[in-house]
This record gives C-alpha cells, structure tokens and sequence, in this order.
C-alpha cells in the first residue's frame, strides 16, 4: 500500500469543499484525489487538516517541524510514501501520479 498524504490548513471541513463558494483549487484538487484512488488500488490518500487531524501532524516530525518553523503559510504539504514530494501549493493529477508510479512495484 502506498500512502499519500496532504497536510492541509485549517479547514471548514476534512476537505474544503464545502458552502455556497467553494474554492475552485480545492474542488480541482479533490476530483484529483478520487481519480487517483480509481486508478490505482493501492494508493489510500489522506487528507490531515490542522484543524481535524492534529496528530497527522504531531506524529510525522519532519511535517511538524516544517509548520513550527515556516507558520502554516507551508501547507498544503504532499508526502507519497513518508517522503515530502511538495509545499506549498496543491498539485495536480499528473504530478501525484508520476510519484506514485515510482513507487508502484513493477510486475515480473
């Protein structure tokens, strides 16, 4: 299983798309979130907001220290595998995909 996860600000809900406006970024990215979890069924992708998963954050040092030193101005922070991928911004579906095809174990 490969683990993606997106460290995200505070937000209204675990996904920000919610309310008569949401964010058009946010809607772009959870439509690339369920495409990613279509196609590939050993992904499982995890979205920890500061304001509904603080442990997310507390138990991966590396993401925690990063916020206590940069503010949450960071985040979105975008690990795959453990290893911090990008920051600062969401990515799309192509960049996601391109770092979990390299994980994916190739078949013999």
């Amino acid at each position: 299983m490969i683990e993606v996860t997106v460290f995200e600000e505070a937000m209204c809900c675990t996904t920000g798309v919610c309310g008569p406006d949401p964010d058009e970024e946010l809607v772009r990215f959870t439509r690339t979130v369920d495409r990613l979890e279509e196609e590939y069924e050993d992904v499982e992708v995890r979205r920890a907001s500061l304001a509904h998963d603080v442990d997310a954050f507390l138990n991966h040092q590396e993401i925690y220290d990063t916020v206590q030193e940069n503010g949450p101005e960071v985040l979105p922070i975008t690990t795959v595998g453990g290893e911090v991928i990008a920051q600062g911004e969401y990515l799309d579906y192509d960049r996601i995909e391109s770092a979990v095809s390299q994980r994916v174990p190739q078949e013999a």
